[in-house]
């Protein structure tokens, strides 16, 4: 015969010296939002305090073996505590809501453009012919012509039209790349042309159009080709 000490209905935990703490003698949760939470924790935690206690604190009075009288009961007590933590930690999972990632089609749209205008340097007619020639009197007849040439291309911004670094070389002069590629993407916006040079593209190995363009022109000319027959740049 066995007499018990501790029952899982009279135990929420003990103490560092052994003895069990009534639930009437535990703390109450603390605040609202998580006592539901710590609920359902403590839960869990008194069924395995009460196992052990339970197996600790049995009287024989028979004089049998522990182990031998005990084994199928310690099984049955602890798969009871196990599944019931189980049950316990999956509803605190479903207690809490997982941050995910928010990605609307505003938000895809504003980085695209963050990207394009910080990706490189953009100047204006003006600084271009600073750069060409300090002493011209006009700098919009040259960048309009080669505009119009289809030499060079340039985007709107705030009023004022604004021309990418990396469609000139080390003189300001047009890379000679430049005109052959804005040919083949005929009909795109200037803004567009601009998003393919500065996305990545898989026909130049991951690396962006505007990176490539003064070193291996004839690449980023077969990239462009590419792209009209179906999207592959990332």
């Amino acid at each position: 015969m066995r007499k018990k000490r501790a029952t899982p209905d009279n135990v929420a935990k003990s103490r560092g010296d052994g003895r069990p703490v009534r639930k009437d003698m535990a703390a109450a949760p603390r605040g609202q939002g998580g006592s539901e939470m710590e609920a359902l924790i403590a839960r869990a935690e008194a069924l395995r305090e009460a196992c052990r206690l339970i197996m600790r604190e049995t009287v024989f009075e028979d004089g049998a073996s522990r182990e031998a009288t005990f084994e199928p009961l310690t099984l049955r007590l602890f798969a009871a505590a196990s599944e019931l933590e189980c049950k316990s930690l999956q509803e605190v999972v479903d207690l809490i809501e997982p941050q995910r990632p928010v990605a609307t089609r505003a938000g895809l749209e504003r980085r695209a453009i963050e990207a394009v205008m910080v990706g490189t340097q953009w100047r204006t007619a003006a600084e271009i012919r600073q750069l060409v020639n300090p002493k011209a009197v006009s700098s919009r007849l040259t960048v309009s012509r080669w505009q119009a040439d289809g030499r060079i291309f340039g985007i709107n911004h705030r009023g004022r039209k604004l021309y990418p670094a990396y469609a000139f070389d080390a003189t300001w002069q047009p890379l000679p790349g430049v005109q052959a590629i804005l040919s083949v993407l005929t009909g795109y916006s200037p803004f567009r042309i601009a998003a393919w040079f500065e996305s990545t593209n898989s026909a130049l190995n991951g690396r962006r159009p505007r990176l490539v363009i003064g070193r291996d022109p004839d690449a980023v000319l077969a990239a462009a080709k590419s792209h009209l027959v179906g999207p592959i740049h990332g």
